[in-house]
């Protein structure tokens, strides 16, 4: 959803607290400035009814209000086994006007095979994985589904989404829904090494071939004994994803629950022979690596499914490198400070970056830490860095992260918590948003004496940014460089 053998997290990820609370890292919010106020319009009513979080929210987790209000668009009621629900949207995850008919046809085939279960005596699942959450519904829904069922708070449910605003969406909707001991985690499908009793999923529309295939390979293996995994998937899919299940379990074990409008969900269990342990895979899908240029500058990628700019570079980020090298290294200033990278995507502007500082003969930062979404991306960016001829590697820290300015107190904790020389920025603005003010605040407290910032985005937005730097006249800040090109605009920015 837009929503060991296994890989683990890699070590240079770093988050605001270790060890991780419940919910994967929540408190990356403990501490943090007040938000600025977005005026997307969307308030939180009062949390929704029903039994008391099974653990009771920690005072950090006051932080996905913020994030629900910034980023909801709206909150729809749902209906599931004569209990009701309560979910905030958003504009910039899966289905963002209502629950998608996927999730509800998954529901119900849930639904039935609970049924069947408690006719035939069979024991409910007790752990369940709900893989790509995006806001949390299928997982919640069946959470609240088993206990009421079941009678019992001894329940365990991990959701996953590559997506760390699919992440905050799902915690913040399960607080809200009296599910507080729901786990949420931005990590890529199937991450981990545990079994489980029941796997879930939408799998997502756009999922290339190596992700159906990695998702078949894995999922059966992670299956607990006695344990099923329903999926569903839109009918173009569906072939491929039933073709692989038949040739692993054999046609009596993958079983066509029901069928939708374009949409099928499928049931299979644990295979009777396993494997000694899951199949090893590596922490993204590659796709390819290819050589590209930008300004002069070549450079090697190294793409993967399930992200951004996977064949070239961005017109943000071209039009950044644009500025950068009409400007030359000088106006940078001292970059013996962290490098900040927001949405850097795979790697196309920090790796490029990086070759213009030694082209500029200019010192390398020793600490570049990569901020954005999508943990794949992130991922991809560090191992590009690290794969790349550079004359001095710096450290690279990965940094989960949707919003500069809700999150510029998890980045100003992180190592070794003393600004930034230089930030580089590419906002994805999610529509029904405004985070203007919050990127001026963010840089405002990140940025150290001397250092500059750029910023690249679409034109409009780009101006809406520049209009809010000059009502809000931030002191200290001058603008050195401004270009436009191809409907994008890129500013470069120096603190005094």
């Amino acid at each position: 959803m837009k929503r060991s053998s296994s890989t683990p997290k890699p070590t240079n990820t770093w988050n605001a607290s270790t060890p991780k609370p419940r919910g994967g890292g929540i408190a990356s919010f403990a501490g943090s400035p007040p938000p600025s106020p977005q005026t997307s319009g969307f308030r939180l009513p009062p949390s929704a009814g029903g039994p008391p979080p099974a653990t009771p929210p920690e005072p950090s987790e006051t932080g996905f209000i913020s994030y629900l209000e910034a980023y909801g668009n709206r909150e729809v009621t749902f209906q599931f086994r004569g209990l009701e629900f309560r979910f905030v949207l958003s504009q910039g995850l899966f289905s963002s006007a209502d629950i998608d008919r996927g999730t509800r046809l998954l529901l119900k085939a849930f639904s039935q095979l609970l049924d069947e279960d408690l006719t035939q005596g069979r024991p409910l699942p007790r752990r369940i994985l709900d893989c790509g959450c995006g806001v949390g519904v299928i997982g919640i829904c069946a959470a609240r589904a088993l206990l009421t069922t079941a009678g019992t708070d001894s329940l365990r449910l991990r959701a996953q989404d590559r997506d760390e605003l699919a992440r905050i969406f799902t915690r913040g909707n399960a607080l809200r829904n009296g599910l507080g001991f729901i786990e949420a985690r931005a990590e890529p499908l199937l991450a981990g090494e545990e079994t489980w009793d029941l796997i879930l999923s939408n799998l997502p529309a756009k999922a290339g071939e190596p992700v159906l295939d990695d998702f078949v390979s894995r999922s059966t293996e992670l299956l607990a004994p006695g344990g099923r995994a329903v999926v569903v998937v839109v009918n173009t899919l569906a072939g491929f994803v039933r073709t692989r299940l038949t040739r692993r379990l054999g046609e009596r074990g993958v079983r066509l629950v029901r069928e939708g409008t374009g949409h099928q969900v499928v049931v299979y269990e644990r295979p009777a022979v396993q494997a000694a342990d899951p199949p090893a895979r590596p922490p993204c899908y590659p796709r390819h690596r290819a050589r590209y240029e930008m300004e002069g500058i070549t450079y090697e990628i190294g793409a993967v499914h399930g992200a951004a700019e996977f064949d070239r570079p961005g017109p943000a980020m071209e039009l950044a490198a644009a500025l950068l090298n009409r400007l030359g290294g000088g106006p940078l200033g001292d970059l013996s400070t962290p490098v900040l990278v927001h949405e850097g995507g795979q790697g196309h502007f920090p790796l490029w970056f990086l070759l213009f500082l030694e082209q500029n003969r200019a010192a390398p930062p020793e600490l570049l830490l990569l901020h954005g979404r999508n943990i794949l991306a992130l991922e991809a960016a560090r191992s590009n860095i690290a794969a790349a001829p550079l004359a001095a590697q710096p450290l690279v820290l990965t940094v989960p992260g949707v919003d500069l300015g809700l999150d510029r107190g998890t980045l100003a904790r992180a190592p070794p918590a003393r600004g930034f020389g230089f930030i580089a920025a590419f906002p994805q603005i999610v529509p029904q948003t405004d985070p203007y003010a919050g990127i001026w605040e963010a840089l405002d407290s990140l940025l150290t004496p001397g250092g500059a910032a750029l910023l690249s985005l679409p034109a409009t937005q780009a101006s809406r940014l520049a209009s809010r730097l000059d009502k809000q006249k931030p002191p200290g800040f001058t603008r050195l460089g401004d270009l436009k090109r191809r409907g994008f605009r890129a500013l470069l920015l120096k603190r005094c």
